[in-house]
């Protein structure tokens, strides 16, 4: 008879592990598949694939800024009011330019900083390869392919913006090569 209990009993616990093993295997893959979005989750963290399409949208109206028709290409205004560019990128033009000027009040620069060149292709520009890790895009001009020119674009306020361009806020290696 006490062989009897004794087996009851080991059953009993058999049943009671099994059943608390399967409910927390159960609740372990309710947990993984449940996952919501974290808006506090750091940008750092989180694999997003930058949106070039910014960049070209800049540079290219820019472009068109830049031609002899249109105003001066040293015009602040213009960049100032660019809605496709970060604080951080206007503050750098800004700087480089007022820099420039009283370096050399009648020259300033003697060159685009943003093209990095005085001379840009006239029929705009097409993404040539891109970065997505870095966030960096190379462009190339749409009519001169020998040119080329390296945007930056970071995540803002879930918007992507550009943050760099030709020497503005673009490392030295990161440059296009002249």
């Amino acid at each position: 008879m006490c062989n009897a209990k004794d087996d009851n009993y080991k059953k009993v616990k058999m049943r009671l592990m099994i059943a608390t093993a399967v409910i927390v295997g159960l609740l372990s893959c309710n947990s993984n598949t449940d996952v919501k979005s974290d808006s506090s989750t750091p940008l750092s963290e989180t694999k997003v694939t930058p949106d070039f399409s910014v960049a070209l949208n800049f540079i290219n109206d820019y472009a068109k800024f830049s031609m002899p028709e249109a105003q001066a290409s040293i015009d602040t205004n213009w960049i100032d009011r660019n809605e496709l560019l970060t604080d951080h990128f206007k503050m750098a033009y800004r700087a480089l330019l007022d820099s420039a000027r009283k370096e050399d009040p009648e020259l300033g620069l003697g060159f685009d900083p943003i093209f990095d060149a005085q001379d840009f292709p006239d029929k705009g520009f097409s993404i040539f390869k891109a970065d997505t890790l870095g966030g960096y895009v190379t462009v190339v001009g749409n009519d001169w392919k020998e040119f080329e020119l390296v945007l930056k674009v970071v995540q803002s306020d879930k918007k992507w913006l550009v943050d760099g361009a030709g020497v503005i806020n673009i490392p030295g290696e990161k440059r296009a090569k002249r």
